[in-house]
């Protein structure tokens, strides 16, 4: 036995391919860790921040409607409208329309 220090120089270093269980290894490995991130990427907390709505709001809607049922004015197909308290009144005093013959009720 020597003691004598070798160098780095005369020690030959064969390089072996790498053996199909550490393939396998490092494939499953891998596929664990992507399947791990894709599983927990749903169910990270996060602040959702809130999105600003420009476009109309009901209060817009609101006033449309509101000025439509309590004024007199003419529709786009060319009816007139009322106010619908004056149509009530109106309901109260005439009554329904009423048919002549009337058909059987199914």
């Amino acid at each position: 036995m020597s003691y004598r220090s070798r160098s780095y120089d005369q020690v030959q270093v064969q390089a072996q391919p790498p053996s199909a269980l550490r393939i396998m290894t490092a494939l499953l490995v891998a596929f664990v860790m992507i399947s791990l991130i894709f599983i927990l990427a749903g169910r990270v907390p996060f602040t959702p921040t809130p999105l600003v709505d420009t476009g109309a709001s009901y209060k817009d809607y609101v006033t449309r409607d509101t000025t439509l049922l309590t004024t007199y004015g003419n529709t786009l197909e060319g009816n007139v409208h009322i106010p619908i308290d004056q149509a009530m009144k109106l309901i109260a005093e005439r009554g329904l329309p009423v048919r002549d013959n009337p058909s059987p009720t199914p």
